[in-house]
């Protein structure tokens, strides 16, 4: 094809394949690329160690997960990564919300301890959304 056909047609075609037809390496072809190097991640610090299991998850440790989540949201603990107070008030609506539904498909399930447990983690993040949200300090 003529250059000046080409410029007639307003598209051009380049040959980007790295061998001849001959098979043989053509001189303009790229080097083979070097392979990634992958990342080293440091290691989690809420990893067991090696050769440890981790705890066994019962009723109350699941309770007191949501209770520490929630206390998270509300500001009252660091943020174990960060290492810093944030605040996420429909966060803890969500947790209060997730609580309540537990305790309605629990019902009559549950030992007294567990209910008794479920009913004042609720109460305690309930208060504190409270005085959060009212401005009030209990």
């Amino acid at each position: 094809m003529s250059k000046e056909e080409e410029e007639d047609t307003g598209f051009r075609v380049t040959d980007r394949r790295h061998f001849r037809e001959t098979g043989e390496l053509r001189e303009d072809a790229p080097a083979e690329p070097q392979p990634k190097k992958e990342r080293e991640t440091p290691p989690r610090a809420a990893e067991p160690p090696p050769g440890t299991s981790p705890p066994r998850i019962d009723f109350p440790s699941y309770l007191i997960s949501y209770y520490s989540q929630a206390l998270l949201f509300l500001g009252e603990v660091p943020n174990p990564v960060t290492k810093v107070v944030e605040q996420d008030l429909e966060g803890v609506r969500h947790t209060v919300d997730i609580l309540e539904m537990i305790q309605e498909k629990t019902k009559g399930n549950l030992s007294s301890e567990e209910v008794q447990l479920l009913d004042s983690v609720l109460y305690e993040i309930r208060m504190k959304f409270m005085a959060k949200t009212r401005k009030i300090k209990l």
